[in-house]
């Protein structure tokens, strides 16, 4: 499964997928204490062991400043394409949103993944606000195509508009976490305000 917080980490689980993650989101110049920031559950000595192993395989190059990712290694493509599976994710799932002939109101995730707060064994939570027949037949697919996608197990919630009004009208708590914490892949999140 993928590991909802480093993606990178499914094909380079060692710490070097947490330094090239952390380099491969700037063309700038990085010290060792911002790579060893952005590389979460790692030692700083691990890090720097890390950083110096890349630049030894021409991976990494030491410049002034810090380190930085080497564009022109062949390596380089690869790297940046594994640091960009979260981007390549959501992508996916606004593809699959626009080929519906009944377009959701609102697809969003929720959960350690919207947070960047989980691991490989996190499932990846999704909430559909639709007014399609077929919803449950949606949801089932693309339920089906996250765990494709990622490995990851995927849980569904669908609501129509008829559910938000009474989840608003009981003052549902969960309305006001997934206000504050949804992390909206397309349509409006107005809807779970009762606007559309």
């Amino acid at each position: 499964m993928m590991d909802v917080s480093s993606p990178i980490a499914a094909v380079i689980p060692s710490l070097d997928g947490g330094v090239l993650m952390a380099l491969a989101g700037s063309t700038s110049a990085k010290s060792l204490n911002d790579v060893w920031h952005q590389t979460p559950g790692a030692s700083k000595s691990g890090v720097r062991l890390a950083l110096l192993r890349l630049a030894s395989e021409g991976v990494v190059l030491q410049v002034p400043g810090g380190y930085i990712l080497n564009q022109e290694h062949l390596a380089a493509p690869g790297i940046l394409a594994l640091a960009g599976m979260r981007t390549d994710f959501l992508d996916r799932l606004r593809k699959f949103v626009a080929d519906q002939p009944d377009k959701p109101l609102l697809l969003g995730l929720f959960g350690s993944y919207a947070r960047r707060d989980g691991d490989s064994d996190s499932d990846i939570d999704v909430l559909l606000v639709t007014q399609a027949t077929d919803a449950a037949q949606l949801a089932g697919e693309l339920s089906d195509n996250v765990r494709r996608w990622t490995g990851n197990p995927c849980h569904v919630v669908v609501l129509s508009l008829a559910d938000v009004r009474r989840m608003r009208g009981n003052q549902e708590p969960i309305l006001e976490a997934w206000g504050q914490d949804l992390l909206v892949v397309t349509g409006d999140s107005r809807v779970l305000e009762g606007q559309t």
